[in-house]
């Protein structure tokens, strides 16, 4: 499951979907609306969507285990 979220422009104000594992400090992203240029910074969205990943990994052997 890739997890996404909602980001704002802080430019335009629009919303729209963002992958939360293309989130690295020092990378950027353009609004598809405004195309103004949003630069991440700060937390690493990759260890998110890795605990996610890790997580359905798990909950899967569990429903093997049980069903």
């Amino acid at each position: 499951m890739k997890l996404q979220f909602d980001l704002e422009c802080p430019n335009c104000h629009r919303e729209f979907k963002q992958a939360v594992a293309e989130v690295r400090p020092g990378t950027s992203r353009h609004c598809p609306y405004c195309d103004a240029e949003i630069r991440f910074t700060g937390d690493d969205g990759r260890q998110a969507q890795q605990a996610v990943d890790n997580l359905t990994r798990t909950l899967k052997k569990l429903s093997g285990k049980i069903g």
